[in-house]
């Protein structure tokens, strides 16, 4: 396998990256916009989230000196103060992604493990991230759970009755 290192993404990195994101979102359902439309819009995102100055959103790549290899995105939001033994951040993974010919290697563990340890060191009370069905196994693991206690609503859904 390749010589690899994990580091934290740099705006050097948005064309590649969303190019990977690309990849990865079409990997899993027919993409609904041209690819350089979607890459310039995503790379124009993700600029913006890497010259803000904020801290929310933090990006780590698997690069192997010439090219990208994979990604995780990790956007941390604030919960309303408390006045209890709380922590106040929760951790939001998301845009997970190993090139498939270099998947099952030890590469999206490393990854993962490194995304996580960084939420740790922020003081996250919870991680929380949706999962495809390959990477389920991975994610537990990792030491994530699957938890009955969330809710959710797509954008989709029906409208509740009154």
């Amino acid at each position: 396998m390749r010589r690899v290192r994990i580091r934290v993404a740099t705006p050097a990195d948005c064309q590649a990256l969303a190019e990977m994101r690309y990849r990865f979102r079409t990997e899993l359902e027919s993409p609904t916009e041209p690819q350089s439309r979607f890459v310039r819009r995503c790379r124009s995102w993700m600029r913006k989230r890497f010259c803000s100055g904020s801290h929310r959103w933090r990006c780590w790549v698997v690069d192997d000196g010439k090219e990208l290899l994979g990604h995780v995105w990790v956007q941390l939001f604030e919960k309303i103060p408390n006045p209890v033994n709380e922590p106040e951040f929760h951790a939001y993974v998301t845009s997970f992604y190993i090139v498939p010919e270099l998947r099952n290697h030890g590469l999206g563990s490393r990854l993962l493990k490194k995304a996580l340890s960084w939420c740790r060191r922020q003081g996250t009370d919870a991680v929380i991230l949706w999962a495809t069905p390959g990477s389920r196994s991975l994610y537990r693991r990792c030491g994530l759970l699957e938890s009955a206690g969330i809710f959710e609503r797509r954008g989709d859904a029906p409208r509740p009755r009154s």
